[in-house]
């Protein structure tokens, strides 16, 4: 269920969510990206620009934030 200690499950509930909005989204980002010390495991961005929104995103702490947890 999980990768890298990411909760894939809760990250599909969450994207699912925002997709509901079309505004944003969060990824992952690879270990062995040259990025990864910056973004962290998950990102959130704005789908229509591809800005990052935040870094290091807690996807347990975000699902609550939002009420899906």
């Amino acid at each position: 269920m999980s990768t890298a200690g990411v909760n894939l499950a809760l990250l599909a509930k969450v994207n699912h969510f925002l997709a509901a909005k079309g505004e944003r989204q969060i990824k992952r980002c690879q270990p062995d990206s040259d990025r990864y010390e910056e973004l962290g495991s998950l990102y959130l961005i704005e789908m229509a620009s591809g800005e990052v929104l935040d870094h290091h995103v807690d996807i347990e702490a975000f699902a609550e934030k939002i009420g899906l947890a």
